[in-house]
């Protein structure tokens, strides 16, 4: 499949799901005060991770909405990917702001670039690879809730940079055991 009929397909299929997270149509169940607040984020220390060498922002979490969605505005790094895995609760779609990323999905491959929007369903093997030195993104995940794993296994940001890159592997088995907490696989290393 070429860039441009995938693109066409998303657009028919997947754009409009994801759209409904971004300008929520549905009713959400109340919080405390009995209303889904409204409100401005950016990037800040009070919400930035370095999770292994990425910059990871949670700009919207699953909590400001109920458990809607999440939002996060994350630098990916070449060399730095996460291995083949599949999300079991939730859509994961990505909206590339700058760089270059080949997106493995099933048995496909996409390149998506600049202005590009990925749509990624849940309980398909997925992984991708950063063509550029870098790219930067926006992860919305419907519904909410696996930016607590980058939360659970990242360190507070000490500033809002990408960090050095890591001394050495991850720990791969404390990433599959907590990951699996929120409903992530990774076939074949655990």
């Amino acid at each position: 499949m070429n860039r441009k009929t995938f693109l066409t397909q998303l657009s028919a299929v997947g754009i409009l799901p994801i759209a409904a997270g971004f300008f929520p149509s549905t009713e959400h169940e109340p919080d405390e005060s009995g209303n889904v607040k409204p409100r401005v984020t950016s990037p800040e220390l009070t919400n930035s991770y370095w999770y292994i060498g990425h910059l990871m922002s949670i700009l919207i979490s699953s909590k400001d909405t109920n458990g809607s969605f999440s939002l996060i505005h994350g630098f990916e790094i070449k060399g730095l990917e996460p291995p083949p895995h599949i999300h079991t609760r939730e859509d994961e779609s990505f909206y590339i702001l700058e760089g270059e990323i080949n997106y493995m999905v099933g048995n496909e491959i996409f390149n998506a670039g600049r202005g590009d929007w990925v749509f990624l369903p849940r309980n398909i093997q997925h992984s991708f690879q950063v063509q550029s030195d870098q790219a930067e993104v926006l992860i919305h995940l419907s519904p909410g809730g696996f930016e607590e794993y980058f939360k659970e296994m990242s360190e507070p940001a000490k500033a809002l940079v990408i960090p050095p890159r890591p001394q050495g592997p991850p720990d791969v088995k404390k990433i599959v055991e907590t990951a699996s907490k929120y409903g992530v696989k990774f076939p074949g290393l655990g």
